[in-house]
């Protein structure tokens, strides 16, 4: 028998020649996907003893599922303890013999761009390790579950479905010495224990008094199904824009609309805001009000937002634009503003002067998710509610008067 080493581009290559080669072919892999390879086998599926896909964290393309639906000898796996995750491709013809076993998957990663490491044998049929590669296939006969139509597009939902999740970025490492530095910050790096220490003090304002003002906004989003659904009254304390003497008129009164960064400076901000602007509306709309918040849907909002003040004379910046994102997705989102900017870059470990709407959720949001006071269980008792809105209130721990 003859024995050589794979890396993922020759499991290619070797692959597609061996499907045209033999007469029968077996496959159990975790993955597939859509690729020239897996091109080769659907031209050549009269050839299949099995093939056998895993469905395991819906990773497996539901492309290559419905073009397998019907397709005699094509399976996947039912529900089972453990994951499916061999990864054998089994050929015979007549007397001879050939198997690659390894790492990789049936997948464009698997066979292209991965670091794999996979062995090719050739040899007999009759050899004692292709008698052994054949009764582990047959091992996994009782997990068949034939690819139907039904079958295949209730898994495209879940897969569909799962594909929005998004998954966790590969670990920052030492060797990225800028990245380093940021996910091993204070900020970064801080315990629940801590965080809620430090939102409690919170040295220059009143903790009591910012939490109920977020639940007064948070009551207000609760209420109706579109921000331009509240009153101009609303959009503006929501904003950060609200006076005294408007704020009393519309009942108001009693609360600190300016904590968590006052807007009052934005001049084009606070007139868009006071005419209900129906692109800033629109803008916020897209925010879910719970749930997951992806980067793609902040990303969404923030061309939205800028794109409100295409026929302004000057565009709102960082600050009104968090403003708006952290009263209605406290849980997620801190309005970045003079007061403290220099605190937050201090504990992220970026330059000040470097924060701007586009880098925001790379500087800010994707750090603080890592972090260990962020991803704490949610708390029974007088914590939950600083829980509910912890993001935002980092602004009680960062806040600085500006002179």
């Amino acid at each position: 028998m003859h024995v050589s080493l794979l890396d993922a581009k020759a499991v290619a290559r070797r692959l597609s020649a061996l499907i045209e080669k033999h007469d029968r072919i077996a496959i159990a892999v975790a993955w597939g996907g859509i690729t020239p390879v897996s091109e080769t086998l659907l031209a050549n599926t009269s050839k299949l003893e099995c093939v056998l896909l895993g469905l395991d964290f819906s990773a497996t393309d539901p492309d290559l599922l419905d073009r397998l639906v019907d397709v005699p000898n094509a399976f996947v796996t039912k529900n089972r303890p453990g994951c499916f995750h061999p990864k054998i491709f089994y050929f015979h013809s007549d007397a001879k013999a050939e198997a690659i076993i390894g790492s990789a998957n049936f997948t464009r990663g698997g066979l292209g761009a991965n670091f794999e490491a996979s062995v090719h044998a050739k040899g007999a049929v009759s050899d004692p390790f292709f008698e052994q590669v054949r009764k582990q296939l047959e091992s996994y006969s009782n997990l068949r579950l034939p690819i139907t139509k039904p079958l295949a597009d209730s898994y495209r939902r879940s897969a569909e479905a799962a594909a929005k999740t998004p998954r966790p970025k590969n670990p920052v490492l030492p060797d990225n010495r800028k990245d380093w530095k940021r996910v091993t910050s204070p900020l970064a790096t801080m315990s629940w224990k801590d965080f809620v220490k430090g939102a409690r003090q919170d040295l220059h304002h009143d903790f009591k008094k910012r939490m109920r003002l977020v639940r007064e906004i948070q009551q207000m989003f609760a209420r109706t199904a579109s921000f331009g659904d509240l009153s101009v009254a609303e959009w503006k304390g929501i904003a950060g824009v609200l006076g005294d003497r408007e704020a009393e008129e519309a009942k108001l009164e009693g609360f600190e609309w300016g904590w968590f960064g006052s807007m009052g400076g934005a001049g084009t901000f606070a007139e868009l805001i006071g005419r209900k602007n129906t692109a800033l509306g629109d803008a916020l709309d897209a925010v879910p009000k719970r749930g997951t918040v992806t980067e793609a849907q902040f990303d969404a909002y923030a061309a939205a937002f800028t794109a409100a003040f295409s026929g302004a004379s000057r565009t709102a910046g960082l600050a009104p634009a968090t403003r708006l994102l952290a009263m209605k997705r406290p849980d997620v989102f801190v309005c970045v503003n003079g007061g403290n900017t220099a605190g937050l870059a201090e504990a992220l470990s970026f330059a000040p002067t470097t924060i701007r709407l586009d880098n925001y959720w790379e500087r800010v949001i994707q750090t603080i998710q890592q972090a260990p006071w962020y991803n704490a269980p949610r708390p029974a008792g007088r914590d939950m509610e600083l829980w509910d809105a912890r993001v935002a209130m980092l602004d009680a721990i960062y806040y600085e008067p500006v002179e």
